[in-house]
């Protein structure tokens, strides 16, 4: 099953970028990644300036946010520190894709959304149909 089963591609690629450089953010300010209470709030603050999106499609990237928020820092701890991360977002907490920081996260979450990849640390990422 793919993601255009669940919602927009472009939806859920927006989605997993906001919940991933919103862990990224958490995780450079206090050393601990987002509670599960922390990646709902986000999720409805990002539907509310966004839209609607499929419940099955919001929990499934939820879970995953923070995995792959995981792996782009050990890939790069420079790119995704605090002063980095301190420009991800601007005016109603919306994403400054011009960041370089969240044009790379949105990189990676567009290849994962889009191609099914599988994901070691969460298994698969999506099923291709």
């Amino acid at each position: 099953m793919s993601w255009s089963n669940y919602a927009d591609t472009d939806a859920c690629t927006d989605l997993l970028t906001y919940l991933v450089v919103s862990q990224l953010l958490r995780h450079s300010l206090t050393g601990k990644w987002l509670t599960a209470g922390h990646a709902v709030e986000f999720t409805h603050l990002w539907m509310y300036v966004n839209g609607p999106l499929d419940l099955l499609a919001r929990v499934s990237l939820a879970s995953r946010a923070q995995a792959l928020s995981a792996q782009m820092l050990r890939v790069s701890k420079q790119l995704f520190d605090a002063k980095s991360l301190a420009s991800a977002f601007v005016d109603s907490g919306r994403l400054d894709y011009r960041s370089p920081a969240v044009a790379e996260v949105h990189r990676v979450c567009m290849a994962l959304v889009v191609s099914g990849l599988r994901f070691p640390e969460s298994g698969i990422w999506c099923d291709a149909d």
